[in-house]
């Protein structure tokens, strides 16, 4: 019985001489070092079309958008570009004696803006739509419905406060706001993109008055796409 407790008890004493000797040390010397970067805004930078179904996904599909497979994208450089635009296609149709909404083709149009200003000053979107002609033809009272549309950024990481999106009705040639980023929001890439069945979708539509159409006339009209350094 004694030698069992006179090993408890060095035990106990080691233990306290280590854990005094820990506890009397002292910090003898302290320095800081500095960790810097530097941004300036992206001048010339091109940023090029993301995936529209997934921005994060860096394969993105080649064309982005299979219906418009002659599309790259615009090109424009930074700080603030729009990068993409789907052309809409409407395919081929029978004349009927009715007021018809066309669908449109394509599964997932969108239209991409990238601010790379890193000056949180906004910006907005807005398009204009010219009628829709052949020659000096005219699909007269013919217009264009963009509804909706679900506004993506291009990195899930981004933490700048999304752009809002509007439905649009091109039914003049008066300009529509598309999207718009309120001050200190819309900083890095954004997409707006109205996804729906391929070859019908119902996000975008034509809706063409009876009566208009020409036999053996293909119609074409323009999107004029504006980006403003501020927001409306």
């Amino acid at each position: 019985m004694k030698k069992s407790s006179l090993i408890i008890t060095t035990i106990a004493l080691a233990s306290f001489a280590f854990g005094g000797a820990e506890a009397q040390a002292v910090v003898s010397s302290t320095h800081t070092s500095d960790n810097k970067i530097n941004f300036t805004s992206g001048e010339g930078v091109v940023s090029p079309p993301v995936n529209p179904i997934n921005p994060d996904n860096p394969d993105v599909p080649n064309p982005v958008d299979p219906t418009d497979p002659d599309n790259p994208g615009t090109g424009q450089d930074g700080p603030l570009s729009i990068d993409y635009v789907s052309n809409i296609k409407f395919g081929e149709h029978k004349i009927t004696g009715k007021n018809i909404a066309y669908k449109a083709k394509n599964a997932n149009p969108f239209v991409q803006v990238t601010d790379l200003r890193g000056a949180s000053d906004g910006w907005s979107l807005s398009a204009k739509m010219s009628e829709f002609k052949s020659g000096n033809k005219v699909l007269r009272g013919a217009t264009l419905a963009f509804k909706d549309g679900v506004v993506k950024a291009g990195s899930s990481s981004n933490i700048s406060v999304a752009p809002t999106k509007s439905d649009i009705l091109f039914d003049n040639t008066e300009s529509k706001t598309v999207m718009n980023a309120k001050d200190k929001g819309g900083r890095g890439t954004w997409l707006t993109v109205w996804s729906g069945t391929d070859q019908a979708n119902e996000a975008i539509q034509l809706n063409v008055v009876a009566g208009t159409p020409e036999a053996n006339t293909e119609y074409t009209s323009s999107i004029t796409w504006e980006l403003a350094d501020a927001p409306k």
